[in-house]
C-alpha cells in the first residue's frame, strides 16, 4: 500500500513584533478625527445647499406669473439651412480642389 506522508512546510511563518508607537500618535489620531469631521460638515452642507436650491426653484416656478404659451421661431432660419449645406459642400469642393491641384503636380 502507498501512503502519501505530508512534507514539511517550505516557510513557517514568523511573528514580527509590533512596531514601536510614534510618540505623535495622540496628535495623529486628532488629525484624523478632524478631517473626518470637516469631511461631515462639508458634505452635510452640499446636502444643505441643495434642498434650499430645490425649495428656491419651486418658489420660482410658483411665482412665475406669464407663463410661455407660444415659442417664438427664429427669423432667419434660412442661415441654418444654410450652414447645414455649407457643411457638407465645403469639404466635398475642398477635396476637388485638392484632387484637381494634385493632377497638376502641385505639392503645396
Amino acid at each position: 500500500s502507498s501512503s502519501i506522508e505530508a512534507s514539511p512546510p517550505l516557510h513557517t511563518p514568523r511573528r514580527h513584533p509590533r512596531p514601536p508607537t510614534p510618540p505623535n500618535a495622540p496628535a495623529m489620531a486628532l488629525d484624523g478625527l478632524l478631517v473626518r469631521a470637516v469631511l461631515l460638515l462639508s458634505c452635510a452642507a452640499a446636502a444643505w445647499a441643495q434642498a434650499v436650491r430645490g425649495a428656491a426653484e419651486k418658489a420660482a416656478v410658483a411665482a412665475a406669473e406669464y407663463p410661455m404659451h407660444k415659442v417664438p421661431t427664429n427669423p432667419h432660419s434660412d442661415l441654418a439651412i444654410a450652414s447645414i449645406v455649407a457643411a457638407v459642400a465645403v469639404p466635398i469642393v475642398a477635396l476637388g480642389v485638392m484632387f484637381w491641384l494634385k493632377e497638376k503636380a502641385w505639392y503645396g
